[in-house]
């Protein structure tokens, strides 16, 4: 009920704006103020985008987490939404989170709220390291090391006790014998 009132709210205030705007400007300055907005958020997206997947590349291949680079991605993403809908409110939102600065300060403030969440939740979070690296203890795409010893992986940011184990699809147990 909230978020459709939320929404209703912010309609009414978008229509308002475009009314006023356009009665200040004219509807041909105001057309071309949204294919513009339009236009100018579509080149930012695609630049924004393409660094924030390099930033999540690299955060990858260094093995760090990368709560922050995902964070930084989705609201690349929500801009591009708010983009598509038309309106001034929606686009001066996205343009705002196209600001480098202020999106990675939302997306590092995002992810240390999952990672707080998670942890209340859960417990401590696992780390998976070193999958499809060569050799059972070989170095890795990530750069894991045994240099804990046997049974333990040293990556630098990530120490623990490496559990073998074999996982089970219990489906196979509930489908009818023929």
């Amino acid at each position: 009920m909230r978020l459709l009132l939320a929404v209703a709210v912010y309609l009414a205030v978008e229509i308002t704006v475009l009314v006023l705007v356009g009665q200040t400007i004219g509807f041909w300055g105001l057309l071309g103020v949204l294919v513009l907005s339009a236009v100018v958020g579509a080149w930012a997206i695609k630049r924004e985008g393409r660094r924030s997947m390099t930033a999540l590349r690299e955060a990858a291949r260094r093995g760090q987490p990368a709560e922050a680079e995902v964070a930084d991605g989705m609201y690349v993403a929500l801009a591009g939404v708010l983009l598509v809908v038309p309106g001034l409110l929606s686009t001066l939102a996205a343009l705002v989170l196209l600001v480098p600065p202020v999106r990675r300060a939302l997306a590092r403030r995002a992810a240390a709220r999952a990672v707080r969440a998670g942890s209340a939740r859960v417990g401590p979070s696992v780390t998976v390291v070193g999958a499809g690296g060569p050799g059972a203890w070989g170095a890795d795409p990530w750069g894991a090391r045994d240099t804990a010893g046997p049974g333990r992986l040293d990556t630098g940011s990530f120490r623990g006790t490496v559990i073998e184990g074999e996982v089970v699809d219990r489906r196979d147990d509930d489908r009818p014998s023929t």
